[in-house]
C-alpha cells in the first residue's frame, strides 16, 4: 500500500561548509508491528512487488520535494535509494523527467551492486538517469561486490563509503589506509566521497582528515520525518575544527 510507505530524511553534511548539503530519503513502513526497510523489501520480493516499491519511492519522494521547496533551497539534494535491477518503466519516468527538468541536479540516485544484477543493468540505469540530469552514487562502497573497477565503469558522481569501513576507524591503520585510497581515487576521477554511518566524534575526525567531502550518520544528524534546516551548533563547530586543521596542514 503506497500510504503505508513513509520516509525519514537524514541530513548529509558538506565538510567545507559544515552545512546541510542534502538528505537521504530513508524508507519506513507505517505499520504495527513496525517493519524495517529490509523487511519491506523482503515482503515485496516475495509477492513480486519490488517494482511497485521502486515506483512508489520515486513518486512519493518527488511529491515531498514539491511540497517542501522552501526547505530545499541553496541547491540541496535528495538522495534516493534505487532497487537493483528495477529501472522505472518509460511511462513512469515521465513524472520524474518533468520534475528534474525544472530542478536540475536536485536528485541523486543511489545504485547498489548486487550479485544477481548484471553490470550491464547497472550501466543502463546510470545512463538513463544521467540523460535526465540526475546524478548517481555508488552505495555501500567497500563491501560486498564493490571494487575500484566498478567506479571506473559506472563513473558515478558520488561514492558512499560503507559504515563497515568507518566503524572504529581511528583504531585501525588498515581501514584508514583503505579509506584514504578510496577518497584519493575518487577525487582523481571527479567523484565526491561521502562517509556514511559516522557515529562518533573520532570517526568524524578521521574521515575529515582523510579527505571526505561529505559526512552522514547518527553523530551528525539522525533521520527525521521533517527536513531539518541546520545541524546542532556543536556538531558544526566540530566539523569546522577538524577541517581547519586539514587546511592549515595543506598551506604549511
Amino acid at each position: 500500500d503506497d500510504n503505508k510507505i513513509i520516509y525519514h530524511f537524514q541530513p548529509i553534511i558538506e565538510v567545507k561548509t559544515a552545512k546541510i548539503y542534502g538528505y537521504e530519503a530513508l524508507m519506513r513502513a507505517d505499520v504495527t508491528p513496525s517493519l524495517s526497510p529490509l523487511d519491506v523489501l523482503r515482503y515485496a520480493e516475495y509477492y513480486d512487488r519490488l517494482y511497485d516499491v521502486e515506483k512508489t519511492t520515486f513518486n512519493n519522494v518527488i511529491n515531498m520535494m514539491k511540497n517542501n521547496t522552501g526547505k530545499l533551497t541553496g541547491g540541496k539534494k535528495i538522495f534516493i535509494n534505487s532497487i537493483p535491477g528495477h529501472l522505472l518503466k518509460e511511462e513512469d519516468i515521465i513524472v520524474l523527467e518533468e520534475y528534474v527538468s525544472e530542478r536540475p541536479d536536485s536528485i541523486v540516485v543511489e545504485l547498489t551492486e548486487h550479485s544477481e544484477v548484471s553490470d550491464e543493468s547497472l550501466r543502463i540505469m546510470k545512463k538513463t538517469y544521467e540523460k535526465m540530469g540526475i546524478k548517481t552514487a555508488v552505495d555501500d562502497y567497500g563491501t560486498g561486490y564493490s571494487n575500484v573497477s566498478n567506479l571506473l565503469r559506472y563513473e558515478p558522481d558520488y561514492v558512499k563509503i560503507d559504515r563497515a569501513l568507518l566503524a572504529n576507524i581511528e583504531e585501525s591503520p588498515q581501514k584508514q589506509h583503505f579509506v584514504r585510497d578510496i577518497i584519493e581515487f575518487s577525487h582523481d576521477n571527479g567523484i565526491k566521497a561521502l562517509a556514511e554511518g559516522v557515529e562518533t566524534e573520532e570517526e568524524l575526525r578521521v574521515v575529515i582528515q582523510l579527505g571526505a567531502d561529505l559526512v552522514q550518520g547518527y553523530f551528525t544528524a539522525r533521520p527525521e520525518r521533517e527536513m531539518i534546516q541546520s545541524i546542532e551548533s556543536r556538531i558544526a563547530d566540530s566539523i569546522r575544527k577538524h577541517s581547519s586543521i586539514i587546511y592549515q596542514r595543506s598551506v604549511s
